[in-house]
């Protein structure tokens, strides 16, 4: 399989295109492919990363309901590697509120998302965290709170902590209704580009996940 793909990359570099600036970028892209195909045969043999959401705190307020708690997870050595070399990891929390309706399918009553990006800056050696409400494949950064950090431990610090992170507008959530809200998480490969999704599809030390959902229970 290496010899395969090391063939291949090889005849890919020797292309002569004229559209040269195409080339460049789907040659770089390819290159991350290639690099992302040889951390996950790397990290085969793994278990699934184990993910755990902690101090879990549902807060209403006039405004809304905010939700507030801590991821527990270790990024595998297969990931921390591809952040190095230049690798951008997307992250997504997706809260839903549903209503218990006996006579009927649970409706649902709000839905918010979380997505977190991550990358490594070579030139300047620090980590930088943007948080947006949606996708940033369709948002860009237009509409994302970013910051940088100094170590690689202090932006993960970013990446699993949510605080005062506002789900439902206080209306769609009522006291003495029975409501469920379910928390997903997990590495989101969606958008990653193509190539990348192609090589890290399928292995262990991608599968960064976490599902649950309980009775809507606010905060004293």
């Amino acid at each position: 399989m290496t010899a395969f793909i090391t063939h291949c990359w090889k005849n890919f570099l020797r292309l002569d295109l004229p559209f040269s600036g195409g080339v460049k970028r789907v040659r770089s892209l390819c290159a991350a492919g290639l690099a992302v195909c040889c951390l996950a045969f790397a990290g085969a043999a793994h278990a699934d990363t184990p993910v755990d959401l902690q101090g879990l705190q549902l807060e209403r307020q006039e405004a809304g309901l905010y939700m507030s708690g801590q991821w527990r997870f270790d990024l595998p050595p297969a990931l921390e590697d591809a952040l190095l070399k230049g690798i951008t990891l997307y992250f997504v929390t997706e809260v839903e509120i549903n209503q218990e309706r006996w006579y009927f399918y649970n409706q649902r009553v709000a839905r918010a998302e979380r997505h977190v990006r991550l990358f490594y800056q070579p030139l300047t050696r620090r980590w930088r965290v943007n948080i947006s409400p949606q996708a940033f494949s369709q948002s860009g950064l237009g509409v994302s709170l970013g910051q940088s950090y100094d170590t690689a431990e202090e932006a993960m610090s970013a990446v699993r902590r949510i605080i005062q992170w506002r789900i439902a507008n206080a209306a769609d959530v009522a006291s003495d209704a029975k409501q469920t809200i379910s928390i997903n998480f997990k590495l989101d490969l969606k958008q990653l580009p193509r190539p990348l999704q192609i090589g890290a599809a399928g292995q262990s030390d991608w599968n960064i996940g976490f599902s649950k959902t309980q009775r809507l229970e606010l905060a004293p």
